[in-house]
């Protein structure tokens, strides 16, 4: 048996404002196009299909240096389900038994993630799950590509929600979002930067919850679990440096001890409440297995730390000790 990926790279990315087709945006060291390609090359298959539509990729793709077979989708405009049609009859053509079909727009989406999907072949249909929930790439066989839509923009999403006995999730790293405007590309510097400020890859998905006056994030907004499942009790998350150890310094002179002194216990056990009300209307209703507990910090009574309090504070929470920090901050950091 032998299988392809097919990259989807033919839409027309009319959301997206810039002197450029969102495909060859800057991303990193190169292109939105560049970092999924990349990704797609380096899933170990046998064949790497690149599907172009409304802007054309021979350069970019000849620049890259990959081995791809560029092929034209001259129906880009009438929705995905072409463009996947038209990289399954190339995949037809050339020989192979299944495809590995993942999106153009979608750069931060690593290579194992692509590989994992590939070589799962215990159901006809393998589709990768992420932290935030199913997304390509996807493995369809050929025993299924037949059932798949000729035309509109869905895929293959409705034979999987269709027929879940064909399906099996593959848990999978990355982050899945695609780029659809000009926004979508401050994603990769703010990712940069909370790298930077954590001195680490961060382990799951964030949302920037803050930012400082020059527009750096200041508070990251976490999911309930990390990539690997762990419950993540912690939802807002302080990357800031100079505020991480200004609030360091309030800690090492007794913050802690006086903040419960002033705000008290009752108070507090509010503030756990809605807090964790907040990061567990984030869980799916149907999840089994261990879950994130405790409030603030991850805590349920007093005060763990000032840090994630202050966090809270500034995603906009109604934290009586994020506001007690904040008036205590050096003015320059207010």
């Amino acid at each position: 048996m032998t299988i392809a990926a097919v990259l989807l790279a033919a839409g027309g990315g009319t959301r997206f404002e810039g002197p450029t087709h969102k495909l060859l945006a800057p991303w990193g060291a190169g292109t939105v196009f560049g970092a999924a390609l990349a990704a797609a090359a380096g899933a170990g298959v046998d064949d790497l299909i690149v599907v172009q539509g409304a802007v054309d990729l021979a350069a970019a793709v000849a620049h890259s240096g990959t081995d791809a077979w560029l092929v034209q989708n001259e129906r880009w405009a009438d929705g995905q389900s072409m463009s996947l049609r038209r990289g399954m009859v190339e995949a037809a053509r050339r020989g192979h038994d299944a495809i590995v079909v993942g999106l153009g727009d979608q750069p931060s989406v690593p290579a194992s993630a692509w590989a994992a999907v590939a070589k799962t072949d215990a159901t006809p249909i393998a589709v990768a799950r992420f932290a935030v929930g199913r997304r390509p790439p996807v493995r369809l066989s050929n025993q299924v590509w037949e059932r798949l839509p000729f035309e509109g923009d869905i895929g293959a999403r409705d034979l999987i929600a269709a027929h879940p006995e064909l399906v099996t999730d593959v848990p999978v790293d990355g982050d899945p979002a695609d780029v659809d405007t000009a926004a979508d590309l401050c994603a990769e510097v703010d990712r940069s930067y909370v790298e930077q400020c954590l001195g680490r890859r961060p382990r799951a998905p964030f949302a920037v919850a803050a930012r400082d006056a020059s527009g750096r994030p200041t508070v990251i907004a976490n999911p309930p679990f990390l990539d690997d499942g762990t419950p993540m009790p912690t939802r807002f998350w302080l990357v800031d440096p100079d505020l991480n150890r200004a609030i360091g310094t309030i800690e090492a002179d007794g913050g802690v001890n006086a903040v419960e002194a002033d705000i008290g216990l009752d108070a507090l056990a509010a503030v756990h409440g809605r807090y964790a009300a907040e990061r567990d209307a984030l869980i799916a209703v149907d999840h089994v297995g261990p879950r994130p507990s405790g409030g603030v910090g991850g805590t349920r009574v007093g005060v763990k730390c000032l840090h994630t309090h202050y966090a809270s504070y500034l995603a906009g929470a109604d934290d009586p000790v994020g506001a007690w920090v904040h008036e205590r901050l050096p003015e320059d950091l207010r």
